[in-house]
């Protein structure tokens, strides 16, 4: 047990109650580092794996101090069940959450601001209830915890903007210390977590603890049908004896896959999705957790937010926006230490259609725009209600982002979102808005590689995993299906992203032609099949998925013929497979700037970065006219004089200047123009 600033006889207390409140001989290392911590008033961001034991490090506390500890989480079903636990422990614990009636909820506040409470729990939009501050106010907690701290950060897989509201109430209940907890955070989100918590320069600790699950054996099954993909995943369901999650990315497949799989088994599977009425999700939750239901088809963006020990496989049917989330997901499993599975089964088609709808999901620059422009249209600090759907996420996320930036104040109500304006200076900020959603936008797709090349991976899958948190396996048996059998697994190929959007678009037009659906001239399985394998003759195509005699006669000259085209690229000297160089060819043809990255399948800041070279190294005939498309020369003129005065060092001076007018991506590229013509002016004077 860590002895910082603990004396002897508190080292010698927290022992008996540990193992005479909690029933446990020893603390891990971790614990016991951030437990040191939290007992000395000192605040931490602890980050270590699902199942470990972080809430044994605000729990003990409790205890140990016979003190309040408020706890902030967005899981409302893991509340409830953590706080009926502590109280099966004579730890009076509760969950304040909508499941409570009025009553009910004026009771446990009432019992709070009397000190009887040793645990409470809230989700993060309890905190700007004006009651309830009142109570914490008058009855600050010793601690305060933040659970799944990662959601603070707008850096990570599953950002809320209420989080970002704790600074502000710890504030106001007397900056109590604060102890952040979450399973995965890169150095981005820890930076995030740190400036979105603390106060000032306040000193907060980072303790990492094992990021690694050697419990968990880890695979990856590519099928090629949906028939393959039903049967595989059956097959596990069935040899699985313990708990079972499947998590698929939308409401339909959950409903769709608890019908297949308890039709298939004989036995009640229940789908658990944001659509549910609370009532039922109650009783899903419930059930599962007292193993009455063994089996539990949840959507990926709805986490379980139970805490059941059996679990002993997880199932993917669908691919994660990142590693991170795949994470969490997968930690679900074999929380007791014995040994757990974890499986995706997927189609190709599954991971182009996540890949696509990543690319797709570029911040619209109108809608920004038109979100801004609607809240500078509102009168000065005069409150307006907008109305908005509880998972209307890009309005909340530039709100979010404005309020950041001091110039408006937000507050949730009932069925929506308090919104005053705060300053004259928002329109203006609409650009910076964009700007700061387009690097997320980036963000998410460089993280979603990381996912893709988990799935792709030639060697041990638990070392790329672990890469990404920059730990190092030691586990010495086989745990995962690529260093058990490495030559029965093949490798998972990603279809050709330019091959599968021709195939889509002769797919579509031979649809019209012969007036009916798509799916009747190709099916999505078939058409990434002859994506992966891209066959070049008619044997190969003979060959290939779903290509029988007849459809082989009637569409084979077309198919070899949209196979066979060089990928949009028909200059000499260009790369097809150089994304690089096909960037640079869709700039000389003229294709405008938002649709580059998805032609090429890059993100925006890798785009950009092309045309930046392009422009300092390509004579400026070559690239003069695609600039104009950009801004004017009269629009170059005047960026160009404030760079002469401010230099070209940092981009954020030079937008600021001119009260953000132009974009960050705009003064990238006459900064580019700029540094090739200032080049040129220098050889010239030699």
């Amino acid at each position: 047990m860590s002895s910082v600033l603990m004396t002897p006889s508190d080292q010698n207390r927290l022992h008996t109650v540990l193992t005479g409140r909690f029933g446990i001989g020893a603390l891990h290392p971790f614990q016991a580092a951030v437990i040191a911590r939290v007992l000395a008033g000192q605040s931490v961001l602890a980050v270590v794996a699902t199942g470990a034991g972080k809430s044994l490090c605000y729990q003990l506390p409790s205890v140990f101090w016979d003190d309040q500890v408020l706890v902030v989480s967005p899981l409302v079903a893991l509340m409830h069940h953590q706080a009926a636990r502590m109280r099966a422990l004579h730890i009076n614990s509760y969950a304040l959450t909508g499941q409570l009636t009025e009553s009910e909820q004026h009771v446990v506040i009432t019992e709070w601001t009397k000190g009887a409470i040793r645990l409470l729990y809230v989700a993060p939009e309890r905190l700007v209830d004006a009651r309830f501050r009142r109570s914490m106010r008058d009855k600050p907690p010793r601690l305060l915890v933040v659970d799944e701290a990662h959601c603070i950060s707008e850096w990570g897989y599953d950002f809320r903007p209420e989080y970002r509201r704790i600074r502000k109430f710890r504030e106001i209940v007397g900056n109590p210390p604060v102890l952040a907890l979450t399973a995965t955070a890169t150095d981005r989100v820890r930076a995030d977590i740190r400036w979105h918590l603390t106060l000032d320069r306040e000193p907060f600790g980072m303790i990492d603890g094992p990021v690694d699950r050697p419990n968990l054996f880890l695979a990856v099954k590519m099928v090629s049908s949906t028939s393959q993909q039903r049967q595989q995943v059956t097959r596990l369901a069935r040899e699985t004896d313990g708990g079972v999650i499947v998590y698929t990315p939308s409401r339909q497949g959950a409903q769709r896959w608890a019908g297949v799989l308890g039709q298939s088994l004989s036995e009640a599977v229940c789908a658990y999705h944001a659509g549910l009425e609370p009532s039922q999700r109650r009783a899903i939750e419930q059930g599962f957790a007292d193993r009455s239901i063994r089996i539990v088809v949840a959507t990926t963006a709805f986490g379980m937010g139970i805490d059941r020990a059996d679990i002993r496989r997880v199932i993917h049917v669908g691919v994660p926006d990142s590693l991170d989330a795949y994470y969490q997901e997968i930690g679900r499993a074999g929380r007791d230490g014995r040994p757990a599975e974890v499986s995706m089964v997927i189609q190709p088609h599954d991971l182009y259609r996540r890949e696509k709808w990543m690319r797709d999901d570029r911040p619209d620059s109108e809608a920004v725009r038109t979100l801004v422009n609607r809240v500078a249209a509102q009168p000065l600090d005069r409150p307006v209600v907008w109305e908005l759907d509880p998972h209307q996420v890009p309005v909340t996320v530039v709100l979010s982002f404005l309020e950041d930036r001091g110039t408006v104040l937000t507050e949730p109500v009932m069925r929506g979102i308090r919104v005053t304006r705060l300053s004259d200076d928002v329109k203006s900020q609409g650009e910076a808005v964009l700007h700061r959603m387009i690097r997320l936008w980036e963000e998410r797709c460089r993280l979603f590689e990381h996912m893709v090349g988990y799935i792709e991976a030639n060697d041990c899958r638990r070392t790329v995993l672990l890469r990404y948190y920059n730990q190092t396996v030691r586990s010495e048996k086989p745990c995962c299906d690529r260093c058990q059998a490495p030559a029965s697994v093949p490798v998972v190929k990603r279809p050709d992203a330019d091959l599968t959007h021709r195939l889509r678009l002769w797919r579509l037009d031979q649809a019209k032609l012969e007036g009916i659906p798509p799916y009747m001239v190709l099916s999505d399985a078939d058409l990434m099949g002859i994506a992966i394998k891209r066959p070049s003759t008619l044997q190969e195509l003979a060959q290939s998925r779903g290509m029988g005699p007849k459809r082989l006669r009637k569409y084979q000259d077309q198919l070899l013929a949209v196979i066979g085209q060089p990928d949009h690229i028909d200059a000499e000297g260009i790369d097809p497979a150089s994304a690089r160089d096909r960037a640079v060819w869709h700039f000389r043809k003229g294709t405008p700037w938002n649709q580059v990255a998805g032609e090429v399948g890059r993100t925006e800041s890798t785009v950009r970065a092309y045309l930046i070279e392009w422009i300092e190294n390509a004579p400026e005939e070559d690239w003069k006219h695609y600039v104009l498309q950009l801004f004017s020369e009269k629009d170059y003129a005047l960026m160009r004089s404030i760079m002469d005065r401010l230099g070209t060092h940092r981009l954020r001076p030079l937008y600021e200047a001119l009260d953000g007018a132009y974009g960050f991506d705009l003064w990238a590229v006459a900064r580019a123009v700029y540094v090739h013509r200032s080049a040129r002016a220098k050889d010239r004077d030699i």
